[in-house]
């Protein structure tokens, strides 16, 4: 039987499990690198950790094309769908430009995001097959909106300092601005 110490579960009592524990619940949806190199950590020894929280029921995975990400048991798993996607740069951008213009078409996405056509497609059949965006037609035109913009500024709010990004920092000053 696990006895809990102080309000701690016993298997986070080891200081390093602990740190690594604490550094997902406040970055959910890291992949094992990113927390190797925040903690600062022996692959091996991180890996040992986290296999240890996953088999304790404290800590999940899941795989996400390229990446393994890490989540507290507790977080739903819309809000993890979510993640995975602000946790990457471009995909990131693109939502924060979609938030801010919603029913922006194609084009003018690429004009602002500054990337190619081809690779502007790639994260956008991600965003959609994630189903943080919607893509609609008109004519020939694809116009873009974001899914749940409440609950994507939510997370952008609850989990701002895991994404040490000044576009983030810049959206949410306006965001929040505007709805005072």
């Amino acid at each position: 039987m696990r006895r809990r110490t102080m309000d701690r579960p016993v298997e986070i009592e080891l200081e390093t499990r602990r740190r690594i524990y604490d550094f997902v619940v406040a970055n959910p949806g890291s992949h094992l690198r990113a927390i190797k190199d925040e903690l600062d950590m022996p692959m091996g020894q991180l890996e040992y950790h986290l296999h240890y929280l996953e088999k304790r029921g404290l800590l999940d995975s899941k795989e996400d094309r390229y990446y393994k990400r890490f989540y507290p048991v507790e977080m739903s798993a819309t809000d993890r769908r979510l993640l995975s996607a602000i946790r990457q740069e471009k995909p990131r951008q693109i939502v924060l430009i979609v938030l801010q213009g919603p029913g922006i078409d194609h084009k003018t996405l690429q004009m602002e995001m500054a990337i190619g056509a081809s690779s502007l497609s790639f994260y956008m059949k991600d965003l959609i097959v994630k189903e943080v965006i919607d893509k609609r037609r008109e004519g020939r035109r694809s116009l873009y909106t974001v899914n749940d913009p409440d609950r994507i500024v939510k997370l952008l709010i609850t989990y701002r300092p895991s994404f040490l990004d000044k576009m983030v920092d810049r959206f949410l000053e306006t965001w929040l601005d505007v709805g005072s």
